[in-house]
């Protein structure tokens, strides 16, 4: 299979909450490219999956725009620019999902955004500016409640609410719950 064949997935946040969504999309024949600041951590997520060499590391902390850039734009120039994007990027980072979108400007193919935000999220409903040929997707982390006390989700909850969404293709989720908002864990 040439490098033009083969599909292309980037997961941010992919050594925590979401590893199971790349471990999936591995099974899905994706090769996954995996935004993390830890490589030891990738390391290790990486020896867990029976196609290892479909686990591709971009080894940078996000916050840190010019590296992101320089690792971002490396990768799609070597590979290709991806199919798909899930991303879980933290507040504090607010210019890291534009900087990463910049780069999708030449790609003519439609391909798609997961935008994983948390559950405050969903009562600002900010405006993602995306390019025309994004199909953009939205999921809130909410929580759970069980036996009348919350809690905040589990990584498999995440990661099985993440991918029924590229599953059934739903425009908006919201995985566990966001009421009553009262409820939730403090």
């Amino acid at each position: 299979m040439s490098e033009s064949e083969k599909a292309y997935a980037l997961v941010i946040g992919g050594t925590g909450m979401l590893e199971r969504v790349c471990h999936w999309l591995v099974e899905q024949g994706y090769f996954v490219f995996v935004i993390n600041r830890n490589r030891e951590k990738f390391d290790t997520m990486k020896s867990r999956n029976p196609n290892p060499e479909q686990l591709l590391p971009l080894t940078v902390d996000y916050h840190e725009e010019e590296q992101l850039l320089q690792k971002v734009s490396s990768a799609f120039e070597k590979y290709g620019v991806p199919d798909l994007v899930v991303s879980w990027i933290h507040s504090s980072a607010p210019h890291a999902l534009p900087l990463i979108l910049n780069q999708f400007k030449s790609r003519n193919k439609t391909w798609k955004l997961l935008h994983v935000q948390g559950s405050s999220s969903f009562f600002v409903k900010e405006n993602t500016p995306v390019p025309e040929n994004c199909q953009y997707r939205r999921i809130y982390l909410g929580f759970v409640i069980e036996d009348n006390v919350s809690r905040w989700l589990t990584h498999d909850e995440i990661a099985n609410g993440v991918i029924k969404v590229i599953q059934n293709d739903y425009q908006e989720t919201i995985v566990g719950t966001l009421k009553p908002w009262n409820k939730r864990p403090q």
